[in-house]
């Protein structure tokens, strides 16, 4: 009966151990699309505010680096949850208009 119950204990940090790096993969998914939407919805914005020559307000800044380069708005957005070996950051590209 003993090895029974160890068995089942094996089983459960197995499964436990998979559904931590499971979450963690989710976690991390959901940080990036989160970033990237943030990104794009930032530079168009950008691109919009510079092209009738506007300045750009502080909560579009925060969090966010925004550079020009000509006729494109280049914005990086950092991830919530950085895993390493893997971008730390979304970046989307919008081109002003006009």
């Amino acid at each position: 009966m003993s090895s029974e119950r160890g068995q089942a204990s094996v089983e459960l940090v197995a499964c436990a151990f998979v559904l931590v790096l499971v979450a963690v993969a989710g976690l991390t998914a959901l940080s990036a699309v989160r970033a990237r939407i943030e990104a794009e919805r930032v530079a168009d914005q950008a691109a919009v505010l510079i092209a009738e020559r506007r300045p750009l307000p502080a909560r579009l800044r925060d969090g966010a680096d925004i550079r020009r380069d000509g006729a494109h708005v280049i914005v990086s957005v950092p991830l919530a949850v950085a895993v390493p070996g893997l971008p730390a950051e979304q970046t989307a590209v919008a081109t002003v208009p006009g």
